[in-house]
């Protein structure tokens, strides 16, 4: 079994693979992008910022996590 990835560039490409599919010639499976994928699609989205430093944030998770500590 040879297993290809295909990019669609047609619609009427994606009907015959849909037929190919209903025939039993082929098997589409969907993939999941990987979380790295999925993490540059994300960062993308976020807007740029120098105001938050990382200290800021590991400082925000120390402070967090002191108080639950103390509940």
């Amino acid at each position: 079994m040879e297993m290809l990835t295909i990019e669609i560039n047609n619609p009427k490409a994606k009907r015959l693979i849909d037929d190919l599919a209903d025939l039993g010639l082929i098997s589409v499976k969907e993939t999941k992008p990987s979380w790295n994928e999925r993490w540059q699609e994300l960062s993308k989205s976020l807007p740029d910022s120098d105001a938050i430093t990382e200290q800021d944030i590991l400082d925000e998770v120390s402070d967090v996590r002191s108080s639950k500590k103390v509940l």
